[in-house]
């Protein structure tokens, strides 16, 4: 079962997220490596969105492949070049997610593993027992 744990005490959440998610019972966990922008052939997507976008893609095709789908994300960390790319990030991060409001913490980087990747999603995803 998972449980959203928002605490009165503290400023709501600023964006699509939520403070905190209680999974309990958990009978499956996945950890995916950070996804990038790029096809199945290697090649990566030109711009923000597009790469935002491609990313989304392969993890939503890791997800799939461990029977699980979005709604089992427990945890997201977005990693952007530059803050002229948050925008497009955050506009596919919502699309595709939705309702679907797992604790996300996005962090602004001077750069990635080569000089052509803008954006790169770390997702740690959870099955419990009830599910």
């Amino acid at each position: 079962m998972k449980k959203s744990v928002d605490p009165k005490g503290i400023a709501p959440p600023a964006s699509a997220y939520r403070h905190a998610l209680l999974s309990q019972g958990v009978t499956d966990l996945l950890t995916l490596s950070g996804q990038l922008g790029e096809d199945p052939d290697g090649k990566c997507a030109e711009g923000a969105r597009a790469q935002a976008e491609q990313a989304w893609q392969n993890v939503r095709a890791i997800l799939d492949e461990a029977g699980m789908g979005f709604a089992d994300i427990v945890k997201v960390t977005s990693y952007i070049v530059g803050e002229e790319n948050i925008a497009a990030y955050v506009e596919v991060h919502k699309e595709l997610l939705g309702d679907i409001l797992p604790p996300w913490t996005l962090v602004v980087v001077a750069a990635l593993g080569r000089p052509e990747y803008l954006i790169e999603v770390d997702v740690t995803a959870a099955r419990t027992a009830q599910e």
